[in-house]
């Protein structure tokens, strides 16, 4: 390398500061040496870069660089020599005051996007080689005259006050055919590059521009492939864009500052950063990047517009030459907490307002659309009713429900299948509900006709209900089974509360419809009947209580009657200790009801239920307890015989019920 002649005129630790700290990823290198062409009145900028891969690793504390360059190149007017110290290495001088530059490129007269200066420091956040070769000027008879020369970050940073020349390349001071700027990067710190669809994302969404002569095309050094950076793509819910190319934000004063661009709702969640939020960009290149303007969180809508918004909106007066500076040295952000960055604010999230209650009604059409296709509701409602009437009701409870459930919820099979199973539990009652409601408002002059009709779609409807239940039932009994197949396992009280919440376990004719406000007055007051009697406290229930408390027996209502259960653990043998207590708690209930004349109205019968697989009982125990059987207040069963009688009522009655199903009309 010959002696150099170029200068570098900057203190030392803010190349660090401008380059480390403010760029760390290759887009956004790459961002800023593109913006630069563009200022430099390029057409084609062709960026070659190795990707989805490291550009340097790290073992045992020493960078290992992996041999990579990064190289950006272009057609544009490119620099001379001559210029080169006060045009690029004079750091954060301003181009657009400069009289020989000013705010528009020198050709295309393109509003320029770099103002502070130190874009061309960026390369230095991923590596600590920048080599720039650059021929420009007025085209001589031998062609372009070039500069070329390297800069090291290890040499710039040291701690001096000398100023920094950079090294002198060879192709320095000789003429060029072609006009324009090469930049390569190489010696990098650890950084990953993106795969070539992220890249592209990263890119597009940095250049808010799309115009005929700028052209931005990556070559991936690794494998050879080359695309086109494009639009950012964005697949939006047409129903919910809102253009603002004429709504211009307005400042106390009257001051109108306009804006252009979009806002809308995606179709899907976002998949990737690059197309959350909506984008602002000034001169073209992206300046801030917001999800809900400051909107404070608990507003109605939130989750859906945090998940969902997208826009583009374009402020160039955010960077305004004859402006006070509003955006931050990064371009990461605007000042928004600047006179113009706050009435921005509050024009953003007036505009999101406006678009979470225009799109409440495209959103929930899109809800109840993603609910019918991934529960297959529709199929699922014919094969199961085979009546189009109840189908239909099907249908209408199913937009009810769906169209208010969180879209991101709708995509786990295991929640969507919950939900259709509601609606299909939902869908026969409302079918007689609305012909019932369908007669009343009705003016027809033979009601008892209507009423008719009404009773055989109820027909229809009952049994179809019935049968989802059976259906039901008959999953709780299989996945019962799995249960019992570890019976040492199996803790009493949690059968006790198994067999208190489903009784048609016991007995499939067993149904309690609802809670009974007088049986639970009556369970308290046996309780206490129980502890001034007998001394001792007792617990009937095991849905309620001290959970690590097991209850003394199960008492439950079926109908008329109060009804005693008493629950062993699979394969257990009754003692007669255990019986006796049994004898006990029936002959207490007899006793409280025979005293409590109100109760025993209400409840007239008193009957228990044993289940218990094996009995052990000597003599006198086992006359009582035959004696009880006798009398037909005692019923024992066995867990097989519950399993066994359970399944095969519910399962002829399914089988009835679909040969049958035809037939109702």
């Amino acid at each position: 390398m010959s002696m150099s002649h170029y200068t570098m005129t900057i203190s030392r630790t803010t190349v660090e500061k401008l380059g480390i700290r403010l760029y760390d990823k290759a887009a956004a290198v790459v961002g800023e040496l593109v913006a630069n062409s563009y200022d430099a009145d390029a057409e084609h900028v062709t960026v070659g870069l190795p990707l989805n891969k490291w550009l340097a690793t790290r073992s045992d504390g020493v960078v290992v660089d992996q041999g990579f360059e990064i190289v950006v190149e272009d057609d544009g007017h490119g620099m001379t020599p001559d210029v080169i110290d006060e045009f690029y290495l004079r750091v954060g001088t301003d181009p657009r005051k400069d009289k020989r530059r000013g705010p528009r490129s020198l050709e295309k007269k393109r509003p320029r996007m770099g103002r502070k200066g130190i874009g061309k420091l960026a390369p230095f956040g991923i590596c600590k080689v920048i080599e720039v070769r650059t021929a420009g000027g007025e085209k001589t008879r031998k062609g372009y005259m070039t500069a070329h020369f390297i800069m090291n970050f290890e040499d710039i940073n040291k701690e001096t006050d000398e100023d920094y020349h950079p090294d002198i390349g060879p192709d320095d001071g000789i003429y060029s055919e072609k006009r324009g700027t090469t930049i390569r990067l190489r010696d990098f710190i650890p950084r990953v590059t993106p795969d070539e669809e992220t890249f592209h994302r990263q890119l597009a969404k940095v250049f808010g521009i799309q115009l005929p002569d700028f052209e931005i095309k990556v070559e991936n050094t690794v494998n050879g492939n080359v695309f086109v950076v494009g639009e950012l793509g964005v697949e939006i819910e047409e129903a919910t864009r809102i253009d603002v190319d004429d709504r211009p934000i307005i400042m106390p004063d009257g001051t109108k500052l306009p804006v252009r661009g979009w806002v809308a709702y995606t179709r899907s969640p976002y998949k990737n950063e690059e197309v959350a939020g909506v984008r602002i960009y000034a001169r073209g290149k992206i300046v801030s990047s917001t999800k809900d303007f400051g909107l404070r969180a608990g507003f109605h809508g939130e989750y859906t517009l945090r998940s969902y918004i997208a826009g583009a909106i374009h402020a160039n007066w955010l960077d305004a030459d004859e402006e006070e500076d509003l955006i931050h040295t990064g371009r990461q952000d605007i000042l928004w907490d600047s006179e113009k960055g706050v009435a921005f604010k509050e024009w953003g999230q007036t505009l999101l307002k406006e678009l979470g209650s225009k799109s409440r009604t495209p959103m929930r059409e899109k809800a109840w659309r993603v609910f019918l296709e991934n529960s297959k509701l529709e199929d699922e409602a014919k094969k199961r009713f085979n009546d189009p009437m109840i189908v239909e009701a099907t249908m209408a409870v199913g937009k009810t429900i769906g169209q208010i459930a969180s879209i991101q919820d709708l995509e786990d099979a295991t929640y969507t299948r919950g939900l259709k199973e509601l609606v299909l539990t939902i869908a026969p009652h409302k079918m007689i509900v609305d012909k019932l409601k369908e007669i009343g408002e009705s003016k027809v002059e033979r009601p008892l006709d209507a009423l008719v009709i009404l009773f055989n779609d109820a027909k229809v409807a009952e049994a179809a209900s019935i049968g989802q239940i059976a259906n039901e039932r008959i999953d709780a009994i299989s996945a019962l089974e799995e249960k019992m197949a570890s019976k040492p396992a199996v803790e009493e009280k949690v059968l006790q509360g198994l067999m208190e919440g489903a009784p048609w376990l016991i007995d499939p004719h067993w149904t309690v419809l609802q809670a009974n406000e007088t049986f639970e007055n009556l369970r308290t007051a046996f309780e206490r009947y129980y502890l001034k009697k007998h001394g001792k406290k007792i617990l009937t229930t095991a849905l309620r209580g001290d959970e690590k408390r097991r209850p003394d027996f199960v008492m439950i209502h079926v109908g008329k009657a109060v009804e005693i259960v008493e629950i062993k653990k699979p394969d257990h043998a009754l003692t007669d200790e255990e019986f006796e207590r049994l004898r006990i708690y029936i002959e207490s209930v007899q006793d409280f009801l025979n005293r409590n004349k109100k109760f025993q109205e209400e409840f007239p019968k008193t009957h228990a239920t044993l289940i218990c697989d094996k009995v052990r009982l000597k003599a006198t125990a086992n006359l009582a307890f035959s004696k009880l059987q006798d009398d037909g207040i005692l019923e024992r069963k066995t867990w097989d015989d519950i399993l066994m009688d359970t399944k095969k009522v519910h399962e002829d009655f399914i089988r009835v019920l679909r040969r049958r199903k035809g037939r109702i009309s």
